[in-house]
């Protein structure tokens, strides 16, 4: 089962969005996927000051809970690692679209970060475990 039992939801709802942050990168690199919301009109995306940005989650119960009256004809939808990687945050970067890594609720922000920045992330994580494996 993907989903997270309720003790981790508990105890994920509690950290701090760069804790959260680095949670999603490491579930992303360990399951192959991230989820974000899907609905009638495309995917989500929102408005941050003047940027726009897409929200993301590790998993679905957490996108599930983020739905807000704003979205509710919204839906969790997975995406791959490699098309995440090698679609969409090359994609987003050009369109200057930033990612919001786990929100949690209208006071609990995400971390918010170009694509590029997110993809050097997840670069530098596949490293250090390459490099924990060679060892």
């Amino acid at each position: 089962m993907n989903e997270v039992s309720s003790e981790e939801f508990i105890a994920l709802n509690k950290m701090l969005p760069e804790q959260r942050f680095d949670y999603t990168l490491a579930q992303l690199i360990e399951k192959r996927y991230v989820w974000g919301l899907f609905g009638a009109d495309g995917w989500v995306m929102l408005k941050a000051d003047d940027d726009l940005c897409m929200p993301i989650w590790p998993c679905e119960s957490f996108a599930t809970a983020w739905v807000k009256n704003d979205f509710p004809d919204c839906e969790p939808k997975q995406i791959e690692f490699s098309e995440w990687v090698e679609k969409w945050l090359p994609g987003m970067q050009n369109n200057n679209t930033l990612v919001l890594v786990f929100p949690l609720g209208d006071d609990e922000e995400g971390i918010m970060l170009e694509a590029n920045e997110m993809l050097e992330c997840i670069e530098e994580d596949l490293a250090n475990l390459a490099e924990d494996k060679a060892q």
